[in-house]
Parts: C-alpha cells; sequence; structure tokens
C-alpha cells in the first residue's frame, strides 16, 4: 500500500556537461521512463546532500541541479537500503540544513516539507507544503519513521520535513497509496506519508570526517513558513538519476 514520491518525466530542462558545473549550455532532452526524479538537501557547506535511496537505486548517473542554471554530477557515498537513505556528493561549496538532535517527534508539531514534486508541470522552483506530526512511528508502528500531514507528491522523495525553528526533523519517504488502499478498505485516505527521523539521520552520516551541524528541537514555537523556505530555498535542490 506504499508507493515512493519519485517523479518520471517525459522532458526536463537542464544543463550538461558534468565534469564540471556549465552555465548557459541548456539544451531540451528526452528523459525516458525509467528515469527518476527527487528532492534532496545539503547537510554541509562543501557539497554533501541526502535524498531517499531508492529514488537513486540502479542507476549509473546522478545529476544535481542548482542555482544560476547549473547542473553538477554526484556521486554515491553511502546508502541504506531498509533505512531508504542515500549520501551523495558534489565538488561544490553549498549552504546547508541543519539537522535535528533531538531523538523525540512530538505528534501534533507543525512541519512543513520542501521540494520539487511534479517538476514537468509545476517548474523547477521549490514548493512547500504545511502539516503536523500525525505520530511520533511510522507505517506499522516503525520507529525509525514518523507520519505527518504536509502534502507531498511524486518529487519529493528525499526532501526535508522542517520543524518550527527552522531545524531539520526527517526526510521523505513514502505516502500511502489511497486508491489501492481504498480497493480493500472502501476508505480514501489522504495526506498519509512518512518521514525517516533525522536522529536516524544523523546516526547514518556519523562517518562523515566533519559532522552534519545540529540544533536542538523546540516543538512549541510558532512555525514561520515564510522564513524556513527563505532560509532552505537554496539548500534543496532537484535530483535526476538516469542511466547513460
Amino acid at each position: 500500500m506504499i508507493y515512493r514520491l519519485s517523479f518520471l518525466l517525459l522532458f526536463l530542462f537542464f544543463f550538461h556537461g558534468m565534469g564540471a558545473a556549465q552555465e548557459n549550455n541548456a539544451r531540451k532532452i528526452k528523459i525516458n521512463p525509467e528515469t527518476s526524479i527527487a528532492s534532496g538537501f545539503f547537510v554541509t557547506d562543501d557539497g554533501y546532500l541526502i535524498t531517499a535511496y531508492h529514488a537513486i537505486a540502479n542507476f549509473n548517473e546522478i545529476i544535481v541541479l542548482l542555482a544560476k542554471n547549473r547542473a553538477i554530477e554526484a556521486k554515491v557515498v553511502k546508502f541504506d537500503e531498509e533505512l531508504d537513505l542515500a549520501l551523495l556528493k558534489i565538488n561544490s561549496i553549498t549552504t546547508f540544513g541543519y539537522l535535528s538532535h533531538s531523538k523525540s517527534v512530538p505528534a501534533g508539531m507543525d512541519v512543513v516539507t520542501i521540494g520539487y514534486p511534479q517538476v514537468a508541470f509545476l517548474g523547477l522552483t521549490p514548493k512547500i507544503t504545511r502539516g503536523i506530526v500525525n505520530s511520533n512511528s511510522g507505517l506499522q508502528d516503525d520507529k525509525n519513521s514518523f507520519q505527518f500531514s504536509a502534502e507531498v507528491q511524486q518529487g519529493n522523495s528525499g526532501g526535508p520535513l522542517v520543524a518550527p525553528g527552522g531545524t531539520i526533523v526527517g526526510v521523505v519517504q513514502s505516502k500511502l497509496d489511497a486508491l489501492k488502499l481504498s480497493e480493500r478498505t472502501n476508505d480514501l485516505t489522504q495526506n498519509v506519508n512518512f518521514a525517516t527521523k533525522s536522529a536516524i539521520l544523523i546516526e547514518f552520516l556519523s562517518s562523515l570526517p566533519n559532522l552534519p551541524s545540529t540544533q536542538p528541537l523546540d516543538p512549541d514555537q510558532p512555525l514561520k513558513a515564510i522564513r524556513i523556505y527563505k532560509e532552505l530555498e537554496n539548500v534543496v535542490v532537484p535530483i535526476i538519476a538516469r542511466n547513460k
């Protein structure tokens, strides 16, 4: 009843010349049905970024799209299929987001997600949605993830889920397939989504030479979506995975 959120496109504008970032060298390329489009976010200032593993699995070319019409090929540093996490690296100086080091993601806390859903129709500007944490555990009480209600669509996989203070508390992972579930339950579920907890992500990143920056979680403070969007719009990037 779960389906992943990576998006398959027919066409996409982006920039080639993968050995180094190139500007003003655009071309329209055809993307085959096996191409995956996802979201990711930087966790350090030297080009390390996180995305969902299922979005880049079984592909041999991964492209990160940056601001100012730049595209850079990324390499996979490590991944965990069970946790659905992948660590990528590009050769660039990058802005980054702060991870929450809290092991608790309380139910009822306001959250926003930022990502690149349905880019063939909605374009390559990051989209923000707002919701709450529905449960501190995920599917079938999974303790490594949690459920949230902020709307996500195909392409949001791998993007950050952000708490009121602007710290990242989760990585968008999956959503319930409402149509398939309705065939069994005669009930159409809405906004049942799951994210991997930031505490699990921090443990996953523990082998990095320079650990990502963390901040404490303050779930009771007001969530200011405008400020969070401005702070993270260059931290969150679209990711293209395909086979050469």
